[in-house]
């Protein structure tokens, strides 16, 4: 889900990106949504010392990041060094983009997750850093929702299961005006989410509570400033099992306008491979591998499609376990579906050739939906589901 209306400059010499800066700077330019840098305006064509001050202008003076073409994965530890110091500086590159940063942000994060593991190993890596580097949502937010005809009149964003709200936190510098709610029971995520710089003017709360309990939807209901968008992403309604499933989706469409579900391709559990390397180039560079394992017993069922695996980081000197799933059941679209039928509530599956929801007895045959992740919108509301049509 790609917004297809992003502005883009494109700087070809060190003049024309001196030029493209003096432009955004003065005012007389806007400042674009993304900033490629090719030939003479690439970072290789300065010494490392002096991208920390490049990058911090182009961070200034873009809203959503820069393309380039010269870093690519390097097995040196002069590509990890440019690696690290991109990413120290304000800009990741864990989606397809190019190396990006919260939208419009003017704060400068620090997405080197690399380094505390080069000083002290496994133990200092960052759990939920690596997490986010190798299975976030990067592809989509909230901007992608609102621009369906089913969510276009959505003002509150509320994220059950939220971990780091990622979607929340860069929802709201798109659209600081919403408010945003979140719930998991990750007290530590929670501090995570607290830690980071929110703009002022957004009002947003996170609940540390079970998502199944109908108070805090209740009070994420009393809180909302218009109509609702509630979203589960990264797949994480599948640590429920079918009752707590069905309670979500009760509880989701009754207090919420909409709720979106991330789901997975059409694919049985048991077809899965026991072990799925995820390890990005920075991690090769460093000695380091990350993984989706198998847990021992937990070898995929073809009949109830759940599982049990682990998300683990190793290297020469051993293995760490980061996160443990042991109990995920892989909801197929169709089983979602009649989920919703059963309760009498609207699904809709997000088609990627429309750019809009639709409900689920469209044809998809020419969707991605076979290959690719999709998201299932319920809800209660027959307006909103014809909206969708």
């Amino acid at each position: 889900m790609r917004i297809e209306d992003e502005v883009v400059r494109i700087a070809r010499s060190a003049a024309a990106l001196e030029a493209f800066f003096e432009g955004v700077e003065s005012g007389q330019a806007p400042r674009p949504d993304w900033l490629h840098l090719q030939t003479g305006a690439r970072l290789s064509e300065l010494p490392l010392e002096r991208w920390p001050a490049l990058l911090g202008r182009i961070h200034r003076n873009v809203r959503r990041g820069f393309r380039t073409g010269e870093t690519h994965p390097g097995r040196g530890g002069e590509w990890l060094r440019r690696w690290r110091t991109i990413a120290s500086h304000g800009f990741h590159d864990f989606g397809e983009e190019g190396y990006a940063k919260a939208y419009d942000s003017p704060w400068v994060e620090d997405h080197d997750y690399i380094g505390p593991y080069l000083d002290g190993g496994l133990e200092a890596l960052d759990a939920y850093a690596v997490y986010g580097s190798v299975l976030g949502s990067h592809s989509f937010d909230v901007e992608a929702f609102v621009a369906t005809r089913a969510c276009a009149d959505v003002r509150t964003v509320i994220e059950p299961m939220a971990g780091t709200a990622e979607f929340a936190y860069h929802g709201h510098f798109r659209f600081p005006d919403f408010r945003y709610v979140m719930i998991d029971l990750d007290v530590e995520a929670r501090n995570r989410v607290e830690a980071r710089p929110w703009l002022p003017e957004t009002e947003h709360h996170y609940f540390v509570s079970d998502v199944l309990d109908e108070e805090v939807w209740k009070q994420a209901k009393t809180i909302s400033s218009g109509p609702s968008l509630a979203f589960v992403g990264k797949q994480s309604h599948q640590l429920f099992d079918p009752r707590q499933l069905v309670r979500l989706l009760e509880l989701g469409t009754m207090h919420a306008d909409a709720l979106v579900l991330e789901t997975p391709p059409v694919v049985l559990a048991s077809e899965l491979a026991h072990e799925e390397d995820l390890s990005r180039p920075e991690m090769r560079a460093a000695g380091l591998e990350v993984a989706l394992v198998d847990e021992p017993d937990g070898d995929p069922n073809p009949f109830t499609n759940r599982l049990a695996f682990r998300l683990e980081a190793r290297d020469a000197s051993g293995s760490r376990t980061l996160f443990r799933y042991p109990r995920w059941t892989m909801y197929s679209p169709p089983t979602l579906s009649a989920l919703a039928e059963l309760q009498g509530i609207e699904a809709l599956y997000f088609h990627s050739e429309l750019g809009e929801f639709v409900p689920v007895d469209h044809p998809a045959g020419d969707t991605d939906c076979h290959d690719n992740v999709n998201f299932m919108l319920f809800t209660r509301d027959a307006r909103r589901a014809r909206h969708g049509a």
